[in-house]
């Protein structure tokens, strides 16, 4: 039996800049030319969203054509302009914003509440759901294994011209808003909070919900009709994406067509408001060691490196998987467990070069021919 796929959709967020690494405030010259792409508050990163689509094959090439385009107008206007990897400013960067629309009272309260902490690049996964009650208890059941999708696209080790200590410096330093937003157990309830919070001033305004995971739609909080990853940083191995991409729908098509939800998130208001607390913390260690990261595995109330729980996870999903008939597309989670994630690659390139700046330009220049490669596969 082959079950029916769900909608998905990424939100790409990029840098553009040198090919010495430098990221540059291009995004007013971008969306100038393409309108489908939108501003950040700042002008040094920008963002495209790929149409929805339950087929990996569309999805495949929403990801890659985007990029080879705005690589090529790049390219048009300075022969030394390209598209930098991973997620954080890698090279030593001015500290002032670049606003992308000055007057925008919600970009204005976000720069100058926040700074350079926002100037992050990220893959947003949204999943289609339109079910509510579905949609709560996924948006529940997921957020206890967020850490494991930071673990595996974790990019950005360096930050302002030096290595940090982090695997995913982005998802260290970004704020996470509003400070405390608890389990949301079904629709009234997420309705009430927003509108609490909206009054309170603790989130600007619906968008202004920056967690691992959360409810999206086209009119929050009332209407809604999917689920929105925030947490993945900039992946730039495509095929590493795409099984990222098919492990997350793995697990949600497990949880619909079995209905075995994980029984923590029956807890008691007190016990999941704890639960809060040991999720950030968990999400904190996936951002400082990624794979290598000793984790709670829920699963079995132990301990364990990340890469342990995910191969474990990646084992329950294959009959998942096959019914989809998406295991091809899955099947690269072994190379990221085996070969390592882009952060891994990053610092083996940086202990051979002892320097930023060359290994950003190596990175640079491994990810325009990766594009290429695969730009050139799609259209056989």
């Amino acid at each position: 039996m082959t079950y029916k796929l769900l909608k998905k959709g990424l939100e790409i967020e990029l840098y553009g800049g040198t090919k010495s690494g430098e990221v540059l405030p291009l995004s007013s010259k971008i969306i100038e030319h393409f309108p489908n792409y939108s501003q950040e508050p700042d002008q040094r990163n920008f963002e495209y969203c790929t149409n929805p689509t339950s087929s990996y094959k569309e999805l495949y090439a929403e990801i890659i054509e985007p990029r080879i385009k705005v690589r090529d107008y790049l390219q048009s206007l300075d022969k030394n302009l390209t598209l930098i990897p991973g997620s954080t400013i890698p090279l030593s960067f001015k500290k002032e914003p670049c606003y992308s629309k000055p007057g925008e009272p919600y970009h204005k309260y976000i720069l100058e509440t926040y700074k350079t902490n926002v100037i992050t690049t990220s893959i947003h996964i949204n999943i289609g759901i339109d079910n509510y009650e579905d949609l709560f208890k996924l948006l529940c059941a997921l957020r206890l294994d967020m850490p494991l999708f930071l673990a595996l696209s974790a990019s950005s080790c360096f930050h302002d011209g030096k290595l940090t200590d982090y695997h995913s410096y982005r998802w260290h330093n970004f704020p996470k808003t509003p400070d405390f937003v608890p389990f949301f157990k079904n629709h009234n309830e997420y309705i009430n909070w927003t509108k609490e919070a909206l009054k309170l001033k603790t989130m600007q305004n619906v968008r202004h919900l920056w967690t691992s995971v959360r409810p999206n739609g086209p009119n929050r909080p009332y209407e809604l009709n999917r689920i929105e990853i925030r947490i993945c940083d900039l992946i730039s191995n495509t095929k590493n994406l795409i099984a990222i991409v098919a492990l997350l729908e793995c697990l949600i098509q497990k949880y619909l067509i079995n209905g075995n939800w994980p029984s923590i998130i029956n807890k008691n208001q007190l016990e999941l408001n704890e639960l809060v607390r040991i999720c950030a913390e968990q999400e904190e260690l996936a951002a400082k060691e990624s794979l290598n990261a000793k984790l709670w595995d829920w699963r079995n109330d132990t301990k364990r490196e990340a890469y342990k729980i995910i191969e474990s996870l990646y084992e329950d999903l294959t009959d998942t998987a096959k019914n989809l008939d998406i295991s091809e597309q899955l099947k690269p989670i072994t190379s990221i467990l085996s070969e390592g994630n882009e952060v891994r690659h990053f610092l083996e390139v940086y202990k051979k070069t002892k320097s930023v700046e060359q290994t950003i330009q190596q990175l640079i220049d491994e990810f325009t021919i990766m594009d290429l490669q695969i730009y050139n596969t799609t259209k056989k």
